[in-house]
């Protein structure tokens, strides 16, 4: 049975790990209920500071103040719009925003944060999605990245950077899974990478399974089926399995149906249930398995934690 586990988890890419890992560890839960995470955020504080920070820089902003908005940017700040221009250096944004305000621009802006991550003691990166919303324009949302910089123990913005939201492969609404997710247990760990690829016509996913002293792999592409718009999965085993599945969105639940053949030439088929808890939180469970045309059951449901965007 652990061999067979094992397998789910390899060639459902992740969409099923989460529920081996449970099983393998003695774990239990609900669907779209995992347990609650162990230990406290040791850097709750900066996260505090930094939305502080952040959100009195978009107040600034909607008010039409360029000195206060430019204030709480580093001196030598840029900002890198959706087109590639770049404003550089404080003065010059403040200058910039003021010529904007003149104009009698004042937009509402609305801020969705997918993480936020620290890469020193000193610097964070977040990113997530921004809509601008125009007196008398339609809303537009673009992706966005911000580089915050703490400078004599207040943190400011150094660097902004935005692009389109679209893709060309309409996997948007995937977007939140692109990063690293782990799960840890007393039998082993799971971590799951996903990335963009290509001219992001493909999210890949990297999948690294270590348990009793052994370590599986497996790497899945996620697309778009170009003759129906359909969402699609490939998914290759380390030492040959292979499979191929659809995935659908039913409400907030993500939907993974998978068909794999193993090495030995079993066929192992199972519907796999993602449920995005929180931007950071991710709920797995595979319910009807079959190998081979019979029944295996359901698996109990894991959660997968966002370390890393």
């Amino acid at each position: 049975m652990t061999r067979i586990l094992t397998r789910i988890t390899l060639l459902g890419a992740a969409i099923a790990s989460g529920a081996w890992f449970t099983f393998s560890s003695g774990g239990t839960g609900t669907a779209g209920q995992p347990p609650a995470a162990k230990g406290t955020d040791n850097r709750q504080a900066d996260r505090d500071a930094i939305r502080a920070m952040m959100g009195q820089f978009k107040e600034a902003f909607q008010k039409g103040d360029a000195a206060a908005a430019a204030g709480h940017m580093t001196a030598e700040a840029e900002i890198i719009s959706d087109e590639g221009t770049a404003l550089k250096g404080r003065e010059a944004i403040q200058k910039a925003y003021a010529e904007y305000f003149a104009k009698g621009n004042k937009p509402k802006i609305t801020i969705d944060i997918d993480s936020v991550r620290f890469t020193s003691r000193d610097t964070a990166i977040e990113d997530g999605h921004m809509t601008v919303a125009r007196e008398g324009e339609s809303a537009e949302t673009n992706r966005y990245q911000v580089l915050y910089a703490r400078e004599d123990g207040k943190w400011l913005i150094s660097v902004i950077k935005e692009w389109p939201a679209e893709t060309t492969s309409g996997l948007d609404d995937l977007d939140w899974l692109i990063g690293t997710w782990t799960a840890k247990g007393k039998n082993g760990e799971i971590t799951n990478t996903y990335e963009w690829f290509g001219n992001k016509g493909f999210i890949k996913a990297s999948v690294s399974v270590h348990a009793k002293g052994k370590t599986f792999t497996a790497m899945q592409l996620i697309g778009t089926d170009p003759a129906t718009g359909e969402f699609r999965t490939w998914t290759f085993e380390h030492d040959g399995g292979y499979g191929e599945g659809t995935c659908s969105q039913d409400g907030n639940r993500w939907v993974f149906e998978n068909r794999a053949t193993l090495t030995n030439g079993s066929v192992l088929e199972t519907t796999n249930i993602l449920v995005p808890v929180d931007r950071n939180t991710i709920a797995w469970q595979p319910i009807n398995l079959t190998l081979n045309g019979e029944p295996i059951g359901n698996l109990p449901p894991t959660k997968l934690t966002r370390i890393q965007k």
